[in-house]
């Protein structure tokens, strides 16, 4: 499969939006979670916009990317947000878990199982430490 690099003038464009954190490799573009949370949003409530038309309200050049990387960028988030909630997005360094269920609209999380993770996670950083000691 064949690789896109995009060329140093490219990247100090696409570097220059504020929703861009880096250009990693000369192809991978790192986004804002910001910018992701707000493409789900304008999906969402505005529906008859194209992906590229998102992208580009955004201040994106869409020439310099792939005609597809919008649309399929913005189906990624979307479908995590359905599955895992805004937990996927933030914050970012901290787990996520699936959405157990949706009841009137309303999003339910199995709050034992998450009140678990965060008891498990605060002791394995306590056994962390101490073994750094």
């Amino acid at each position: 499969m064949k690789v896109r690099l995009y060329t140093d003038n490219e990247i100090k464009i696409l570097e220059q939006n504020i929703f861009v954190r880096k250009v990693k490799y000369k192809r991978e573009i790192e986004y804002d979670p910001l910018f992701k949370l707000w493409v789900i949003m304008m999906r969402f409530k505005f529906p008859e916009l194209s992906a590229r038309e998102i992208f580009s309200r955004a201040g994106f050049d869409v020439n310099i990317l792939h005609p597809k990387l919008p649309q399929r960028r913005i189906k990624d988030w979307v479908d995590n947000y359905k599955k895992f909630g805004i937990r996927y997005f933030l914050p970012e360094d901290e787990y996520y878990q699936s959405i157990t269920c949706v009841k009137d609209k309303k999003i339910v999380y199995d709050t034992m199982k998450m009140q678990l993770m965060d008891f498990v996670l605060s002791k394995l950083k306590e056994l962390n430490i101490n073994d750094n000691r």
